[in-house]
């Protein structure tokens, strides 16, 4: 699991980037609302946690503007604010609050359960160009033609057709198609990348791009 937070108290960010990572998750950090919607914009995250009290934004104003761009991203905002009409309020443009002070144990089950409900919203069947994913029934297409893939391969495509034109690190696919625990140096996610090129693509017909020393990008040419 990938996770922005965007926080302006040190202490605090500081404890749940760690809290996170023990959990194996990759964080970003930002102290702005501004610099957490550049980030948002740039990078893949599957999840966002929110300060609604920043410096120089409100936590609805920089949800709204996150949403623009990544509008089905979860977000899950943190305030002292007990006031209920204030939560039923955020509650209108994000997925889930949590009042301060709180327990890692309870933010980490709440973020694992948006990210469980983000992957239902993708939908059956992707597609990419001629290439056609349709998760319900394991199936791929090329240009109309069945092409055969191991479970593992399809996980890899379906996750890849998921978060098309954003580069993944190798971290990030190997915690989402593999066992979290598997180790970070193994050339696992490299040599299924070289089966499925092998399955889905020709000269003239490439999807899956090598991002130097960043990882792989998926899209059609």
């Amino acid at each position: 699991m990938k996770v922005l937070i965007i926080e302006d108290e040190p202490e605090i960010t500081a404890f749940i980037k760690k809290g996170l990572e023990s959990e194996l998750c990759v964080v970003e950090t930002a102290d702005t609302g501004e610099r957490g919607i550049a980030l948002a914009h740039a990078n893949a995250f599957d999840v966002i946690v929110l300060d609604f009290h920043l410096p120089d934004m409100r936590g609805d104003q920089i949800s709204n503007q996150i949403r623009k761009y990544k509008p089905s991203i979860p977000i899950l905002v943190l305030s002292v604010e007990r006031n209920m009409d204030i939560k039923i309020d955020m509650l209108g443009v994000c997925d889930d609050y949590l009042t301060k002070p709180f327990s890692l144990r309870e933010l980490v089950v709440r973020l694992r359960a948006l990210t469980r409900r983000g992957e239902v919203l993708h939908g059956d069947i992707l597609t990419s160009g001629d290439l056609v994913l349709d998760s319900r029934k394991h199936s791929v297409l090329i240009a109309g033609k069945p092409i055969l893939l191991r479970n593992k391969e399809f996980s890899l495509l379906e996750y890849f057709m998921q978060h098309e034109d954003i580069v993944l690190s190798r971290e990030m696919i190997l915690e989402y198609v593999w066992d979290m625990n598997t180790d970070p140096f193994t050339n696992t996610v490299d040599t299924h990348v070289r089966l499925l090129r092998k399955k889905l693509e020709t000269k003239k017909r490439i999807f899956i791009h090598t991002v130097p020393k960043r990882g792989y990008r998926f899209a059609s040419n």
